[in-house]
């Protein structure tokens, strides 16, 4: 008897929008299960995340009811995992059995059953969980084939479930088959019964577990799965063949059939995202090559890892960080705090691969709006507070400072930027935009390579930044710098301050906590190196507000003319709240946005202030796209400064 066990994860991002949810929801979910349904000797295996099933609960309750007399009838089995879909194996120990006992106490009491396995997000796998799963109750978990042929097993060794170990508890692990994965629904149904009926007469158990949503949602495949009934004709077929295939649980393969034995599983995950972990060239050779090699080979080719998006990402790095820092709050102040914080564990917006992930400003903005939300539950300082720590773990510290209402954070190892910059009472971090980094389906120069974008001249829009991009970022302009090059990131960078290393030191105030830098660095003029100084003084207020005094000193010997020009980036929620261009005389400018509010900035004297819209092209589940991220803005003061002498400005900026 060979038994088949189908097996689907469903999930939406925290902060994805309604209408999108809405969408899976009428695409995917609801005909999956109607047609499930009409197919009474069929059982199967579901997994929803708990942002699904919050959705579900108060937009259609009604459906929870159908699954719960589903799983009484023995129809299905509901799959345990971390309620907000975190990567386990990168959380907090109290965080990670935390959101595995939020999901078993939720099934447990809405559908009356006791959800025996764990879905690991992505299934990215340590070692290490085994121990965390085992004692959290789990009575098995599923990960890909990849993981057991990087273990050195076969893929006719693959029939049934294998027992893992780490710290003297036992975890039985259930091996997927990438070859159900992808014929499931992409081929004719008929090929995948005459693939399952290669291993008639071999007891075999074998496993198609993956995303609901290619049942409907995925491009194309509503059309395919429902109204040319490729589901329907697949359930009716794998009863017709009832006589040596039957469809099982997980929990049933448990009880019926013994391990296949003991085996120890590498850190990894599935093939492709361990590809697009990697830096783009290595990532574009290593897919190459995956096509390109014989079935037999594929399982040496090792990719990335989950932890090599942090590295990859600064931005996701940061967000990394910063729930860590939260996570850490939330546990001295008692679990306070720790429903935002385990919706700010949610992954997506942690990574990128088909999915838009961390390129999604929404998602992003979920997850620092949870990051907020749980920081201020757990409780802050009436006061400023200062940390030095190496946030970014590059051997040099960057300066948090943080109140109850804001938060500032700095890195003066890399031109003194503010990367992030909070309010807490609207859970908003304005400098959480993400900058421009080469992905290896952009192609070559040019981006020639591009297929599949959504919208006409993409390859012309492709751009990367040099640096990160941050407020407070010191730039000598080369004269001939003009707006269109400053947003291209092709201009000509005359100061060596943009990623320079600035002295700091922090002192509080009556009126606030100053932050002061200060840099002796180059500009190259006319060929020559000429001694700058940028000294800035940050003064920082519990209200979010901020105020830069700058003072560039020219420390040579002769008469210089200078282009300097302050970075400041917005992360607006849409196009057009700062429009680009080139303003005129600025003192005072009022942005006005629909989601994180009005920002206010000022100047001491008139300046001319250049704005551009930071986009991305990346790719989604539609194509390549292009992704509104924020918008980058300078003030630009020119100015001629005699041997010793320097100029003066304050700008400033305060939610509003």
């Amino acid at each position: 008897m060979v038994r088949l066990i189908l097996a689907v994860h469903n999930h939406q991002p925290v902060g994805n929008f309604d209408h999108v949810i809405r969408q899976a929801f009428d695409l995917s979910y609801r005909p999956f299960t109607e047609v499930l349904r009409g197919h009474p000797s069929i059982r199967a295996v579901m997994h929803f995340s708990g942002i699904l099933y919050d959705w579900l609960e108060k937009n259609e309750p009604g459906y929870l009811d159908g699954l719960r007399g589903l799983s009484a009838g023995g129809r299905i089995e509901l799959m345990g995992g971390g309620y907000y879909e975190p990567i386990l194996a990168i959380l907090p120990e109290e965080d990670r059995r935390g959101q595995i006992a939020r999901m078993r106490d939720y099934i447990n009491g809405r559908f009356g059953a006791e959800p025996g396995g764990v879905w690991l997000a992505e299934r990215v796998w340590e070692p290490q969980l085994a121990e965390t799963l085992a004692a959290a109750g789990a009575r098995y978990t599923v990960l890909d084939d990849i993981h057991f042929f990087s273990a050195g097993l076969a893929e006719k060794d693959l029939t049934g479930y294998f027992i893992t170990e780490s710290g003297g508890r036992n975890l039985p692990v259930f091996p997927i088959n990438s070859r159900l994965r992808y014929l499931i629904p992409f081929a004719d149904p008929e090929r995948t019964i005459e693939y399952l009926r290669g291993f008639e007469g071999r007891d075999a158990v074998l496993v198609m577990a993956d995303d609901g949503e290619k049942f409907g949602l995925w491009p194309k495949t509503h059309d395919l799965v429902y109204k040319r009934r490729w589901l329907d004709r697949f359930l009716s077929l794998l009863e017709e063949n009832s006589s040596w295939l039957r469809t099982s649980t997980f929990s049933e393969s448990l009880s019926d059939s013994g391990s296949r034995g003991l085996v120890y599983l590498p850190t990894t995950s599935y093939h492709e995202l361990s590809q697009w972990a990697l830096p783009p060239e290595p990532s574009g050779r290593l897919a190459g090559m995956w096509k390109n090699v014989p079935d037999d080979m594929r399982p040496y080719l090792r990719g990335g890892y989950f932890r090599n998006f942090f590295s990859k990402y600064p931005e996701s790095n940061s967000a990394y960080r910063k729930m860590l820092r939260v996570s850490s709050a939330v546990r001295e102040a008692g679990g306070e705090g720790k429903e935002s914080l385990w919706k700010a564990q949610c992954n997506c917006g942690y990574w990128h691969g088909v999915f838009g992930g961390v390129y999604l400003p929404h998602i992003r903005r979920a997850i620092h709006s949870n990051l907020l939300a749980a920081a201020s539950a757990a409780g802050r300082p009436s006061g400023f507070e200062v940390t030095e720590e190496d946030w970014d773990a590059d051997g040099r510290p960057e300066v948090l400072v943080e109140s109850g209402k804001a938060g500032f954070y700095f890195a003066p190892a890399k031109g003194g930027g503010l990367w992030e910059w909070d309010s807490l009472p609207r859970q908003v971090n304005y400098c959480s935009v993400l900058s421009r980094y080469p992905e290896p389906y952009h192609g070559g120069e040019g981006a020639e390579d591009i297929t599949g974008a959504r919208e006409r001249d993409l390859k012309g829009r492709v751009f990367y930044d040099w640096h990160r991009r941050m407020s407070l970022l010191d730039h000598f302009f080369h004269p001939d710098t003009k707006l269109e090059s400053f947003k291209k990131a092709s201009y000509g960078e005359q100061g060596d301050f943009v990623t320079g290393e600035y002295s700091c030191s922090t002192e509080s105030r009556p009126d606030g906590l100053a932050v002061s830098m200060s840099r002796d660095g180059a500009v190259w003029l006319g060929g020559t190196r000429a001694p700058f100084r940028v000294r800035k003084e940050i003064l920082l207020k519990d209200d979010a507000s901020w105020k830069a005094s700058y003072r560039v000193f020219n420390n040579g010997g002769g008469q210089a003319r200078v282009w300097f020009a302050p970075e400041l980036v917005f992360s607006f929620s849409r196009p057009g709240v700062c429009p680009e261009g080139e303003r005129g005389e600025v003192s005072r400018l009022r942005l006005e946005d629909p989601v994180i509010g009005a920002v206010e900035l000022s100047f001491s004297e008139q300046v001319p202030l250049w704005a551009f819209d930071l986009d991305t092209i990346s790719r989604s589940e539609e194509g390549i796209e292009r992704t509104y991220q924020g918008s980058v803005m300078a003030p630009v003061f020119v100015k001629d400064l005699g041997p010793g002498a320097s100029f003066e400005f304050v700008m400033g900026a305060r939610p509003c």
